[in-house]
């Protein structure tokens, strides 16, 4: 699951083809919150000090895995806005 989309789908493309990438809004449960000081090294430059996980809000309980969810670095360029509608 990832909460990235490709316009076209990633299995149209051929190298050298442009693509327009982004997160649609999505209504989205946090599985996981990580707070790390120093920032974890993950292998991203800057390094992340804080992370959501999450998983979409219709995913149900029992069937979540460690490889569900996709990681969103609050601390990231990426244009997000994130809008709380409830909590449970």
């Amino acid at each position: 699951m990832s909460l990235f989309k490709t316009d076209p789908e990633p299995w149209h493309l051929r190298v050298g083809d442009g693509c327009l990438v982004g997160v649609p809004e999505t209504l989205v449960r946090i599985g996981d919150i990580g707070r790390y000081d120093p920032p974890q090294d993950v292998g991203w430059l800057p390094r992340p000090h804080t992370m959501l996980v999450v998983v979409p809000a219709d995913h149900p309980d029992e069937a979540l895995s460690e490889d569900d969810g996709d990681t969103i670095d609050l601390g990231s360029a990426a244009p997000l806005t994130f809008e709380r509608v409830s909590r449970g």
